[in-house]
């Protein structure tokens, strides 16, 4: 029972994660995920429920029950985390359209060194993806 319990506990977590990660590329993602809260919560829930159960029905503690409970649990906080973590200041933006560009330096995705003297006298177009891991 208690193994049953942990796999629709950890089914629940990454399929929400799957749901929700789904909406990135596509630029869908809601702005209030209650439903993927309330799905975390759920499957963390039954993440605890499974490791109780395991405890309490006298086998002790199953390595395949903890296991798929406890990642259920851990990884349904990490999410919640990142949901909380995920506001970006859109109403805060202050740049507009022929705004000169501050200087600024970063490491490219190909690790290559950039600086924004590179552009100078060039028409540019910056674009920064939230989300483009």
């Amino acid at each position: 029972m208690a193994a049953g319990i942990a796999g629709v506990a950890l089914l629940v977590v990454l399929g929400t994660w799957a749901r929700y990660l789904s909406t990135i590329p596509r630029d869908k993602m809601p702005a209030r995920p209650v439903g993927s809260v309330i799905l975390q919560l759920i499957g963390m829930t039954l993440g605890v429920a499974a490791i109780l159960q395991s405890y309490r029905s006298g086998d002790g503690f199953v390595a395949a029950v903890v296991i798929n409970a406890a990642t259920a649990v851990m990884m349904g906080a990490f999410f919640l985390w990142l949901l909380a973590n995920r506001k970006t200041p859109v109403g805060d933006l202050k740049v507009q359209v022929g705004d000169i560009l501050l200087p600024f330096s970063a490491t490219t995705s190909a690790g290559a060194f950039f600086s924004t003297d590179e552009l100078a006298g060039k028409r540019t177009l910056l674009k920064f993806f939230r989300g483009g891991w």
